[in-house]
């Protein structure tokens, strides 16, 4: 029935999935409507027939109405009626787990000084991050954690942060 399915990334399946739902629940009239409002904008390139993700789109949309037919997704009337516009919930992507914001005018000496930190700190524990501030405090003018607690913490604090919980997260 349809052909060969290229697994999109993370993001994009995201997209679809949801917007499948909502095509699924509100019908087509809702995939026309997102196409026409949504003809510049690639997040929804997908609903081409041409685009290499189309194929899966049009897979999840024959789950979720299978669903339907099965009674596993029961089409809530009243759920539907509290959203006002389900396009708005498809526009709002994703909450990032781990984007960190860098500082503007870091340079990449700078940025690689602290990603080698981040990695130590990230695996040995924020004591170390104390540990090496005192060990460094008396060091040079311009030593790299007077900088870095002066300058650049909160972002360095982030990137430890962040690399922590993937390092808790892969194991």
């Amino acid at each position: 029935m349809l052909g060969a399915t290229q697994i999109p990334p993370p993001y994009v399946r995201c997209i679809i999935e949801k917007t499948a739902k909502f095509v699924c629940k509100h019908g087509l009239e809702i995939e026309n409507r997102i196409i026409a409002s949504n003809v510049k904008n690639a997040r929804f390139k997908f609903l081409s027939s041409s685009d290499p993700y189309h194929v899966f789109y049009k897979r999840k949309l024959y789950e979720y109405q299978a669903q339907n037919q099965h009674g596993v997704e029961a089409n809530d009337d009243a759920a539907i009626g509290a959203q006002p516009d389900p396009l708005a919930q498809l526009m709002t992507p994703p909450e990032e787990d781990y984007t960190v914001i860098l500082p503007d005018g870091i340079t990449d000496e700078d940025l690689d000084t602290v990603n080698l930190t981040v990695r130590v700190v990230a695996r040995k524990g924020k004591s170390f991050l104390v540990e090496l501030t005192r060990g460094e405090i008396n060091n040079y003018p311009q030593s790299y954690s007077k900088n870095l607690i002066h300058s650049m913490f909160d972002c360095f604090d982030a990137l430890v942060d962040t690399s922590s919980a993937i390092i808790v997260k892969i194991g």
